[in-house]
């Protein structure tokens, strides 16, 4: 394909979720994304969220069905019928001729050109279960097709549709699409986070309470200390425990930096934004590493140094 793809994830408030989204989970996705694929592109995030990394473009949530509830699917479990306005006749103007909807909780570990970069006019990845027919954890589509699934919604059809389906707008797209549209599957690297070490994987899902960024915090995973990772080129402070903390303070803010990771007595006292909170010195390295840093400035760090 010629023209640029639009490469999408959505963030909204989840007060009830267990593991909330953020906006450095979108960087960290962004960067992913970046690293992965290799044809003309524009990376976005559909949010109200301030302080998204200046190469994701903000486009502002249609609004449509985001207060519509499935009732067979908890409140602590999200709510994505938001992402329904995909399908509406117009979505073209709001996302773009052509693009591709992404997960956060996901992570990228190789070429994803192969998926994204096709023919198809739509394109989801296969459910993971009899019940779950469609995963909307990544779809690929062109503006103002399949617009029935936005043209023939109504909360009563989607709740209909939640007892026959899994989740909440893939419950409705299986209701409404049925089971004949192209899918991507293992076959073409697409894996649940059990099968996150197989040779061809392209983009493992992380659904329920296990998510990447909580992975990288431990440190266990080979798997994710290689593929969850950022992109920062910026410089990043370290605020650990030692006597020596504020004197190397002292010294290392002299150079410019763009974050600060500190253990929690530290960042009481910080007078800026904490980028992330480590009760370890290790923790706090893993979590620079996850974010992507390389330039790190080590002040009162005991374990690590």
């Amino acid at each position: 394909m010629s023209s640029e793809l639009t490469v999408l994830t959505w963030l909204w408030h989840q007060p009830d979720s267990p593991n909330p989204y953020t906006v450095d989970h979108v960087a960290i996705w962004a960067a992913m994304v970046r690293r992965h694929l290799h044809m003309p592109h524009r990376i976005a995030c559909v949010t109200d969220f301030d302080g998204l990394p200046s190469h994701v473009e903000r486009i502002e949530p249609p609004r449509d069905f985001e207060h519509v509830r499935i009732p067979t699917w908890g409140d602590d479990k999200p709510q994505c019928l938001r992402r329904l306005a995909m399908y509406a006749p117009n979505a073209g103007e709001i996302f773009g001729g052509r693009f591709a909807c992404m997960d956060l909780d996901v992570v990228v570990c190789d070429d994803i050109t192969p998926l994204l970069d096709c023919d198809d006019e739509f394109r989801i990845a296969k459910g993971s279960s009899p019940g779950r027919i469609y995963n909307g954890g990544l779809q690929l589509l062109t503006a103002g097709r399949r617009a029935k699934v936005y043209q023939d919604f109504t909360p009563e059809k989607a709740a209909a549709a939640g007892k026959q389906h899994l989740g909440s707008d893939q419950a409705w797209l299986a209701h409404c699409l049925g089971p004949n549209e192209a899918t991507w599957s293992e076959d073409d690297g697409l894996y649940w986070r059990s099968g996150m070490r197989a040779e061809n994987s392209r983009i493992v899902f992380f659904p329920g309470g296990v998510k990447p960024w909580s992975l990288a915090k431990l440190g266990t995973n080979e798997f994710i200390n290689e593929h969850y990772r950022g992109g920062r080129s910026d410089r990043c402070l370290l605020l650990g425990y030692g006597e020596t903390l504020w004197d190397d303070v002292d010294r290392e803010v002299a150079r410019p930096f763009g974050a600060v990771i500190a253990s929690p007595e530290a960042a009481e006292h910080w007078p800026g934004p904490v980028l992330a909170v480590a009760n370890t010195d290790d923790e706090a390295l893993r979590l620079a590493r996850m974010h992507g840093f390389t330039d790190l400035a080590l002040c009162g760090m005991m374990e690590a140094a």
